[in-house]
């Protein structure tokens, strides 16, 4: 399986490659790179996991509820740990304390989930990425966009909205996203019943197979355009997001008793490197832009030695 592993991570980085020095070149304006990034996350990215989904028998969906949880503590329980430790033992204001939690519980499944899994268990794994991808995007999206807004309005001065009222906005939002609603359209639609017809699944599956390259590609190309410092907090962030959580879930299959394939693949996730989110968020609000880039950078390094390991410890 190690050797699997090691064949499977030589084209991702070869495609994360080709993209990271095609950025550096400048050969995709940000016009370009942003058109990209919405084939794969509003298109791309919604086929294939509806599709994965879909082939799902009803008795299998409601058979991963533990697999469920663990992937929920996983994430949702390292970022509320994450969020205490940076304001009360770094002493980062709040909205620091948000996109570092991000960046040390929110795997990119998105990009680099694809390739790897269907390299190493086939399509059939898909379906892990995509309650993975869907469960982070419904917790742990809001909740980073709620803390920065409440560190925005505390920081302008502002008239403080209810924290009620925020959280419902940030599930609205994240709610509209592609990515969010097409796996929940299909978990409802193996859950009812219905059938999908032979045709339409080709049709998704035609647009859905083209993420793994151009999720990969994107990836470089986003990495090539930040800046990078490495500092003992980098350091930090990228082994809390490739070490402990991968243990974390470890721990959780084994307490929850989540069988394999689900165990491993939940630990695989965990794995993966953290998602290009914070990054994106931290101009906005001008906080943690260096430390977000750089975890980035650390994170899809650090694959080559942990995905190995997490492949060896499940």
């Amino acid at each position: 399986m190690i050797v699997t592993a090691i064949t499977v991570l030589l084209p991702v980085f070869f495609v994360l490659g080709l993209g990271y020095f095609a950025g550096r070149a400048k050969k995709f304006d940000a016009d370009q790179v942003a058109g990209l990034n919405e084939l794969v996350l509003d298109y791309a990215l919604p086929a294939m996991m509806f599709v994965a989904t879909v082939k799902n028998a009803r008795s299998q969906l409601l058979s991963q509820g533990p697999y469920a949880l663990a992937l929920l503590i996983a994430f949702v329980g390292l970022f509320l740990i994450m969020v205490l430790v940076s304001t009360r033992v770094l002493h980062h204001s709040l909205g620091e304390a948000a996109l570092q939690a991000n960046l040390a519980s929110f795997p990119s499944v998105a990009f680099f989930g694809p390739p790897i899994f269907q390299g190493l268990f086939g399509a059939s794994s898909l379906a892990s990425i995509a309650l993975a991808a869907t469960l982070s995007a419904i917790t742990i999206v809001p909740l980073t966009l709620v803390l920065l807004e409440i560190h925005r309005q505390h920081a302008a001065a502002d008239e403080v909205r209810p924290v009620s009222s925020l959280i419902l906005q940030s599930l609205a939002n994240t709610l509209k996203q592609p990515m969010v609603w097409a796996p929940l359209i299909g978990v409802a639609i193996v859950l009812v019943g219905v059938h999908v017809p032979q045709v339409f699944d080709n049709m998704l599956t035609l647009i859905g197979s083209t993420t793994s390259g151009v999720s990969i590609f994107l990836a470089g190309l986003i990495i090539a355009a930040y800046k990078i410092k490495l500092n003992g907090e980098v350091i930090g962030n990228a082994l809390v997001k490739m070490i402990a959580q991968p243990l974390l879930m470890a721990l959780l299959v084994t307490v929850l008793g989540v069988a394999n394939p689900l165990a491993r693949e939940g630990i695989l996730v965990c794995a993966i490197p953290t998602a290009v989110f914070a990054p994106l968020l931290a101009p906005r609000y001008r906080l943690y832009e260096v430390e977000s880039s750089s975890t980035l950078v650390a994170t899809a390094l650090l694959i080559i030695v942990t995905l190995p390991i997490a492949i060896f410890i499940s």
